[in-house]
């Protein structure tokens, strides 16, 4: 025990003598987290730029014109009144939708004729598309059984005749899980899950090719200390810290992006003591076979975008190719970023997550017997690629002892 704290206390001694190192392992989280917070915190898309093109400017398509006014969903530009205009804005951006009311709306309205509407938006951003076609289809619902009571009404039916007939099918919709469709609840934890995963990995993923660049290796390799007690020295300092961080970025989560964090605490405290065993695992066996911190810096800085969008976090998996779908489910994040939204989204309970536990246990104890069943023979010191680790700091000659 004593050897793995000695070990343990020079890995600490040193993340907090190297200032880059200490950034990345305690500032840079929290730092991205909060970054990404801030541009996700207003959680629903509201006033979204709108251009109304009244061409028959009567009262009843100005009465049109302020149903979209008189919500938060839009904010009418007044400039956008022609549909060229309409065509310009929404190539430079000015407005994101239009409406387009044609010139016999108000004659067609009085005689009762299908009148058509023209509602346009744009579509090459999905946000926009997807939350503008809804604000839509609410706005002329509203206004349409608004109308059509007002006409029965004129035809001298009690309002209780008017509710039956609007009323003859009625819809009760609802929204599971997400019900204000908060984009910061569906996007925002799969993000701070990635810079964890990221970040955890390059921590411990410079250990070992610190001390294989400084010629320092060759003490652990040489001592009479076993493997496990290395990798649990050199890991248990990152493994506490990364846990800090899922911690505290869950907190930040909850209480500032306005985030949904609920379910299970013991849950979720068990999917991430996993995951970070799972990411301090791999990063040193990753740190164990590169031949210098350049090399590690690349690998992660490859793996950050396909596990991303590979998880099916942010697109469903089973629209994925399979044969990608099928790979996905190797890596601990896409297990982890599943069942952490099935716990803090979905409120889901123990017997739900069973498969999921029992991957990212499986992979916790793969990972973990690579790093710490590594071979002690040393390997040459590569020469090739450059160096990031420049400290002459050694380990004093009793650290092992």
């Amino acid at each position: 025990m004593k050897q793995i704290l000695n070990i343990a206390y020079y890995e600490v001694v040193h993340i907090f003598k190297d200032r880059i190192l200490f950034l990345i392992v305690f500032v840079v989280p929290l730092l991205y987290a909060s970054l990404i917070g801030m541009i996700y915190a207003s959680s629903i898309l509201q006033h979204v730029p709108l251009g109304i093109v009244d061409l028959d400017n009567s009262v009843k398509s100005r009465t049109l014109a302020s149903a979209f006014e008189n919500t938060n969903n839009f904010k009418v530009i007044p400039e956008i009144n022609t549909y060229a205009g309409l065509e310009r804005g929404m190539k430079n951006g000015t407005v994101r939708a239009g409406v387009v009311i044609p010139a016999d709306y108000s004659q067609k309205l009085s005689q009762h004729r299908l009148t058509q509407i023209l509602t346009v938006y744009d579509g090459s951003n999905l946000i926009y598309g997807f939350n503008t076609r809804r604000y839509f289809q609410q706005v002329l619902n509203t206004f349409s059984a608004d109308h059509t009571a007002a006409y029965l009404g004129g035809l001298g039916m009690s309002k209780q005749e008017i509710t039956n007939v609007i009323d003859t099918v009625s819809v009760n919709m609802q929204i599971w899980f997400n019900p204000t469709y908060s984009y910061s609840t569906f996007i925002f934890p799969g993000l701070v899950l990635l810079i964890l995963h990221q970040i955890g990995l390059l921590g411990i993923g410079l250990t070992i090719t610190r001390e294989k660049e400084r010629n320092s290796w060759i003490q652990y390799l040489c001592a009479a200390v076993p493997q496990w007690k290395i990798f649990i020295g050199k890991a248990l300092p990152y493994l506490i810290v990364n846990f800090f961080n899922y911690s505290l970025l869950l907190w930040v989560a909850d209480r500032f992006v306005n985030v949904k964090v609920e379910g299970s605490p013991a849950l979720i405290l068990l999917l991430g003591l996993l995951f970070n065993l799972i990411i301090t695992s791999l990063g040193f066996v990753v740190s164990l076979y590169s031949p210098n911190s350049l090399q590690v810096v690349r690998y992660l800085m490859l793996l950050s975008i396909p596990l991303f969008f590979i998880s099916g976090y942010n697109w469903p998996g089973i629209q994925m190719p399979t044969l990608i779908y099928g790979m996905s489910r190797l890596f601990p994040y896409t297990w982890m970023a599943e069942g952490f939204r099935w716990v803090t989204v979905k409120d889901l309970e123990l017997n739900y997550l069973n498969t999921t536990i029992i991957m990212l246990a499986i992979i916790a104890v793969v990972t973990s017997f690579f790093a710490s069943s590594f071979s002690k023979r040393r390997n040459p010191l590569t020469e090739k690629g450059v160096t990031v680790n420049s400290d002459s700091t050694y380990p004093s000659k009793d650290l092992l002892h």
